[in-house]
């Protein structure tokens, strides 16, 4: 994960999307040394999600919605940066692949917390097999 504080309002976005694409590792901007916007590629994201859900039993809340409707489509290179209707996420495709998500450094923490619970709770179907294998072998608690 590399850090990079933007020297301008609006970041090489294009720059950034590559280098996550190239290295599959994290790109955080700051501001006044504080995590922002973190650049993720988005397989990372669909499994972080999935997990998360996992754990909480239920779909993620969708971010709050921007009180003004998000600008259309940026180029950024060879990418497309599309914003989300919360003015914060965006999506970056090239071509007509989904590639990188920027995501606010806050709700990504979160998001990192609860895929963590939600990893600890799963078992592949071959273990989970085994382990209810191992159980059933076991005789109850008050024979032993």
């Amino acid at each position: 994960m590399s850090d990079v504080e933007p020297m301008y309002d609006t970041p090489d976005f294009g720059q950034l999307a590559a280098r996550v694409e190239e290295t599959g590792e994290r790109v955080v901007l700051t501001a006044d040394g504080e995590p922002w916007i973190v650049l993720l590629p988005a397989a990372e994201l669909a499994e972080l999600e999935h997990f998360a859900q996992r754990h909480l039993r239920a779909p993620l809340p969708p971010p709050d919605a921007a009180e003004e409707r998000p600008p259309g489509p940026e180029e950024h290179g060879p990418y497309t940066r599309y914003l989300h209707a919360d003015g914060q996420h965006a999506t970056f495709t090239r071509g007509r692949a989904v590639v990188v998500e920027a995501r606010t450094a806050w709700w990504l923490r979160l998001l990192d917390e609860q895929a963590m619970y939600g990893r600890q709770a799963y078992m592949p179907p071959k273990q989970l097999a085994a382990f209810e294998e191992f159980l059933a072998r076991r005789p109850p608690l008050g024979e032993q």
